[in-house]
């Protein structure tokens, strides 16, 4: 059942400022004698992770990669050429704030090989992005894209947000046709969720987040799945659209349910049936890593039980337009999806939610899409 792992996913923890909306493993205020103490410490894990594997994705997530110098990003992605073997055609994704995109920056990035650039635009509007924390402008993010452009990147990518704080249809719809018109070759639009534990959240249990109602937020996903039909890009995954040939290799992964190499605070890896969770605080990682304490940077370890395994494929699987593949599953796994979870999906597919192809299993567009988190709890 276990496969090789082709992809490494490199966690950057350091944000000019954090958004009120964020969750992830993020940090702002650290000096740059830490970060440089940072991108020693990510070395050094990879230095002894590093086994010569094949790898045909990198992806560098955050946080914001661009708070690094980029002579910092290229030490890191230099170390990993040094530890694993890189495809010549490997897909290598920078996560970027549009205020980090100045060309001489971005120009360096690309000569060092990173080859696919996604800036966190989230809208164009001004008035939302000081509702949501952001430092940049609209006019900023079309700088941004077109620096990236001049610098060499021609695989750009934009994510974008609906059911922003006092967002409107018409608003994201602004912001829809302003990235259409700009050609971007991949999009990522991701409905806003407030997560416990965030400054929204706290704002939202006091009353004040004003948030769209629910058939707005709906209105505006269904505006993004037919605008971006019409501009020429297939929605391949969920929240996921691009132009041929663009779709993200990396995050494919993901939702295969694939394994992958983890690195840095936090990071999240998946190596043989086992998901193991790195120390998140950014002090501690490092002083774990430059002590050569190679265990002491695992945090968490988690190994799955075959069951769980393919539940996990399922539910990630049908986040994918495609869904899961069944043939493919049934190898994996010895175990015929369609036998093993009959009863739910004869019943999920009784409600509108999944439907069945000569070969895949996968969610109804839009009933399915829009309700996708009922439609795939019940694998797991």
């Amino acid at each position: 059942m276990f496969q090789s792992a082709t992809a490494i996913y490199v966690h950057i923890p350091f944000c000019a400022r954090k958004c009120g909306y964020c969750d992830f493993n993020a940090y702002s205020g650290y000096k740059d004698g830490t970060k440089a103490r940072y991108v020693e410490a990510l070395c050094r894990e990879i230095e002894a992770v590093g086994d010569g594997s094949l790898i045909q994705t990198i992806f560098f997530g955050g946080g914001t990669p661009t708070n690094l110098a980029a002579s910092e990003l290229t030490r890191i992605l230099t170390t990993l050429k040094s530890h694993f073997v890189i495809a010549t055609d490997a897909e290598i994704s920078l996560e970027a704030n549009p205020s980090d995109a100045d060309r001489s920056y971005l120009t360096t990035l690309r000569q060092a090989g990173f080859n696919r650039i996604s800036f966190g635009v989230q809208t164009f509007n001004d008035r939302l992005l000081k509702l949501i924390d952001r430092e940049h402008s609209g006019e900023a993010a079309r700088r941004a894209i077109e620096q990236a452009r001049a610098a060499g990147f021609d695989n750009v990518s934009l994510d974008l947000m609906f059911g922003l704080p006092r967002q409107t249809v018409s608003d994201f719809e602004r912001t829809l046709d302003t990235a259409l018109s700009l050609e971007i070759p991949h999009l990522s639009i991701y409905g806003l969720i407030v997560e416990e534990g965030t400054p929204f959240f706290a704002r939202r249990e006091r009353g004040k987040l004003p948030l769209p109602p629910e058939s707005s937020e709906a209105t505006m996903f269904g505006k993004a799945l037919e605008k971006t039909k019409e501009a020429g890009l297939t929605r391949y995954e969920i929240s996921n659209y691009a132009r041929s040939g663009y779709a993200c290799r990396h995050n494919r992964v993901y939702w295969r349910n694939e394994p992958y190499f983890g690195l840095g605070a936090g990071a999240t890896g998946y190596l043989n049936g086992a998901r193991r969770v790195n120390i998140r605080r950014p002090s501690a990682y490092i002083e774990a890593a430059l002590a050569g304490k190679e265990l002491a940077i695992t945090q968490e370890t988690e190994r799955l039980t075959q069951d769980e395994t393919m539940g996990e494929t399922m539910m990630l699987g049908l986040r994918l337009a495609e869904g899961i593949a069944l043939d493919d599953f049934s190898e994996r796994f010895g175990v015929r999806a369609e036998t093993h979870w009959a009863q739910t999906i004869a019943i999920l597919t009784t409600q509108g939610l999944l439907e069945r192809t000569p070969t895949h299993l996968r969610l109804t567009d839009p009933k399915g899409l829009f309700l996708a988190s009922e439609a795939m709890a019940p694998f797991i």
